[in-house]
């Protein structure tokens, strides 16, 4: 999986995280660290951009489900978008597609944000 994170150029507290490939057991861990230190440190809001995701398992969504809380216990927010139909599907079944704010769309995803 590769994992780019980057501060928006207009908001210093929200970081765009760009996932490709399978998001799954091997590789929730790095995410998590990657993405957790940035939350620490200067992102109180994640826009995700699943447009290069392949594959999300159980841990791939569990540790959204922790970034998200982590995210709201500082009064930020998490979304995403670009989700393939394979993807959305998994999110429909699992009832997590308002929770996790998913859009179609980048400016969609923005709009849902809390900023």
């Amino acid at each position: 999986m590769r994992i780019t994170i980057e501060t928006d150029q207009r908001r210093a507290d929200l970081a765009v995280v760009r996932l490709e490939g399978a998001l799954e057991v091997g590789v929730v861990d790095r995410l998590w660290q990657e993405v957790s230190a940035r939350v620490e440190t200067t992102a109180r809001h994640l826009l995700f951009d699943f447009s290069g995701v392949t594959i999300i398992t159980s841990a791939g969504i569990g540790t959204l489900i922790r970034l998200l809380v982590r995210l709201q216990s500082r009064g930020g927010s998490l979304a995403i978008f670009g989700c393939s139909g394979k993807i959305c599907e998994v999110f429909d079944i699992v009832m997590l597609k308002g929770i996790l704010q998913i859009s179609g769309s980048e400016a969609a995803a923005r709009a849902r944000l809390d900023v």
